[in-house]
């Protein structure tokens, strides 16, 4: 009898250290898994202090190019607003008089191909050669011409021509006592047909017609890539 009571507490020592043995080790497990867990969170958080670390190394950089270009934008901005307000101010107020100054007339020019800059990437696409002009004339300060006389030319010009171009347009202006000249040449692009006047052409040549009878000549010609085009206006008849 005794013997069997014996056996009873070896079998229920055994059992309860069997689980007591099995409870440590699920904890155990647990705990390592733990671990294992809190570890890969480590170096997942780590990662990602790492590219945080990067991302504000290039950031700094990446603002400076965009203020860069901010700025250039709000400088061309500027310009182009400048340019925009003396263009109006030209065609609004210089108007009211049917003939202009070649002074006037060229700084005109001067502010509608500032203001198309804007729209042109090539840098020196757009020449204007200004040097064969005499101040000295007297037709240089004196009106003499029609009021915008020039902008059929060089607006036709951007209207029909290739502004992608590398030398897209060159413009040549020459005043002596006598004779004044604009002398218009602009790359085309390939679908532009052969006409590049139209009816601002036709009624350009009605105003030359009212106010410089006879003292005038216009010559256009279209090659294989180039528009050309010549005023000519004679003082001495």
């Amino acid at each position: 009898m005794r013997a069997n009571e014996g056996l009873v507490i070896l079998l229920i020592v055994l059992v309860i250290a069997a689980v007591w043995l099995s409870v440590k080790l699920r904890s155990e497990k647990k705990q390592r898994k733990r671990l294992a867990d809190e570890n890969q969170k480590l170096i997942a958080d780590n990662a990602l202090l790492e590219v945080d670390h990067l991302k504000f190394q290039l950031q700094p950089h990446a603002l400076r190019n965009i203020l860069a270009q901010l700025n250039t934008i709000a400088s061309n901005l500027s310009k182009g607003m400048n340019s925009l307000c003396g263009t109006l101010d030209y065609i609004l107020y210089e108007g009211n008089s049917n003939l202009v100054s070649i002074k006037d007339e060229m700084d005109f020019v001067e502010k509608y191909l500032k203001l198309n800059d804007l729209f042109i990437t090539e840098i020196d696409a757009v020449i204007s050669d200004t040097t064969g002009i005499s101040t000295t004339s007297k037709y240089y300060e004196t009106p003499c011409i029609p009021h915008l006389i020039t902008a059929h030319f060089i607006e036709n010009a951007f209207k029909h021509g290739d502004i992608n171009h590398p030398e897209f347009l060159k413009i040549k202006t020459t005043l002596t006592d006598q004779v004044f000249e604009l002398n218009v040449v602009n790359k085309i692009r390939h679908q532009t047909s052969n006409a590049q006047g139209g009816i601002g052409l036709k009624n350009m040549r009605k105003r030359l017609d009212l106010l410089q009878a006879g003292n005038f000549e216009i010559k256009t010609n279209c090659e294989e890539d180039q528009y050309h085009s010549i005023l000519t206006i004679e003082f001495s008849k």
